[in-house]
């Protein structure tokens, strides 16, 4: 039930249930559309991180930056969230075999890049997706760099700090 009240409410907020009455564009998949949403999402994850060199990142308050960014910012239920350009590629083929599997996920809201940061941020800037998950689904968020937040009631987490030691953090 949880899963479907997230995705209600969700909804609500990007169809425009607001003050302004704005409207942001998006696509809601379930079934076989979201089934060959998530296989083409998880073979160009895989195929982005051919992409990946670590001398590409940047350490800028708190969070590491891709300068030649080419991912999308995935999350599951609003509480995990992760950026696949900005991790290993071993980190990404992790990621996706484990939560990008069809038999676990229940709905995707996808919102493409230019309307994706009035949920996110920056982090978001290429894009959104919003994964809702069965409510059974036996899933690792471990995944992919996360980090869990302390100081949340309920568990969450991000991968969004991939400093290693010696690596310099710029503050503004």
């Amino acid at each position: 039930m949880k899963p479907v009240l997230t995705t209600f409410l969700l909804l609500l907020s990007i169809s425009g249930f607001s003050q302004e009455g704005i409207q942001i564009p998006h696509e809601f998949m379930t079934g076989e559309r979201m089934k060959v949403f998530i296989d083409s999402l998880r073979q160009k994850t895989l195929y982005d991180s051919l992409r990946f060199d670590r001398k590409d990142l940047s350490h800028k308050n708190g969070h590491t930056y891709n300068n030649k960014a080419y991912g999308i910012l995935i999350s599951f239920e609003l509480r995990y969230m992760y950026r696949t350009d900005i991790v290993e590629p071993w980190q990404v083929k992790e990621f996706a075999m484990e939560l990008l599997r069809p038999e676990i996920i229940e709905s995707i809201i996808y919102v493409k890049g230019e309307d994706a940061p009035i949920f996110s941020g920056y982090m978001s800037k290429d894009g959104w997706i919003d994964i809702v998950l069965k409510p059974n689904a036996k899933v690792d968020f471990e995944v992919g760099g996360l980090k869990y937040r302390r100081g949340t009631r309920k568990r969450a987490g991000d991968n969004f700090l991939q400093q290693r030691s010696g690596e310099v953090m710029i503050r503004h």
